[in-house]
C-alpha cells in the first residue's frame, strides 16, 4: 500500500502521523543572488547621507536673509537657486531610500527565509519606524509653526531628518550583520557548505534522517549532538 501521509507545510514523507522532521532542511534553499541585495544595502546608506546633508544644507541656505526675505534682493538672487537646489536633492533622496529600501528589503527576507528564520524581523527593522517618526514630526513642526522660515524651524527639521537618516543607516546595517550571522550559523552546522554571500554554493540544514556522519564524534558539536538526540526521540515514539 501506498504511503500517502506527508507534511502539510514541506511535503516531506512521512512514516506515521506526527512523525518529527525538520520542515526547512526537507530541500536545500534556492541558490540566492546576493550581489544585488549587497548593492541595495550601500545604495540606502548613500540615499540615507544624501538626505541628511541635503536637509542640513536646506536648513542653512534657508535661514539666511537672502533666503527668507520676500521678495528677494538683487544681491541674494545665488541663495534661493541653491535653496531649491537642496529641496529638490532632499526629494530624490527620499525617492531614492522608498526604491532601494524596497529592493533591499525583498532581498533581506528571501535570504532570511531562505536559511530557516523570518524574514519579516529581519526587514522591519527598528531604524525604519525612527525614520518614518522623524518625517512625520518635522512635517508637524513646519506645520504647525507660524513662520515656517524661521531658523529655529528649519534647523528643528534638518535635526529630525539628520537623526532619522542616521537611525535608518543603523538599522539597516545592524540586519545586514544579523542576516550574514544567521548564515554563518548555517554554515556551521553544515560542514562543507559556504554561503551564498561567498560567491559559492549556498548552505541548508541537516537531514532529518540520521546519517553514519552524524555518529562521527571528530564532527560533533552541541547544536548538532542536540539535534542528532531529538530525532532519536522521536523515532522511538
Amino acid at each position: 500500500m501506498e504511503n500517502t501521509l506527508h507534511c502539510t507545510k514541506c511535503g516531506a514523507e512521512l512514516a506515521h502521523p506526527g512523525q518529527g522532521h525538520m520542515c526547512r532542511s526537507s530541500t536545500p534553499p534556492p541558490a540566492l543572488r546576493t550581489a544585488g541585495w549587497n548593492v541595495a544595502t550601500w545604495f540606502v546608506v548613500g540615499f540615507a547621507i544624501l538626505y541628511a546633508l541635503a536637509a542640513i544644507a536646506a536648513a542653512v541656505l534657508g535661514s539666511t536673509p537672502s533666503g527668507r526675505a520676500r521678495p528677494l534682493p538683487p544681491s541674494g538672487a545665488g541663495a534661493p537657486i541653491g535653496l531649491v537646489l537642496a529641496n529638490l536633492i532632499l526629494i530624490a533622496a527620499l525617492i531614492g531610500l522608498a526604491i532601494s529600501g524596497l529592493i533591499w528589503g525583498r532581498g533581506t527576507r528571501q535570504l532570511a527565509e531562505a536559511h530557516g528564520s523570518s524574514g519579516r524581523s529581519y526587514s522591519r527593522h527598528w531604524g525604519i519606524r525612527v525614520f518614518s517618526s522623524c518625517i512625520v514630526f518635522s512635517t508637524l513642526m513646519a506645520w504647525l509653526a507660524t513662520d515656517r522660515t524661521a531658523p529655529a524651524v528649519l534647523f528643528g527639521q534638518a535635526g529630525l531628518r539628520t537623526l532619522g537618516a542616521a537611525a535608518l543607516i543603523g538599522g539597516v546595517l545592524h540586519s545586514r550583520a544579523r542576516v550574514l550571522r544567521l548564515i554563518a550559523q548555517v554554515d556551521r552546522v553544515v560542514a562543507g557548505h559556504s554561503s551564498p554571500v561567498a560567491g559559492q554554493d549556498p548552505a541548508w540544514p541537516l537531514s532529518p534522517i540520521p546519517t553514519s556522519d552524524d555518529w562521527n564524534a571528530s564532527q560533533w558539536d552541541p547544536d548538532v549532538l542536540r539535534d542528532i538526540e531529538a530525532r532519536r526521540n522521536r523515532d522511538r515514539t
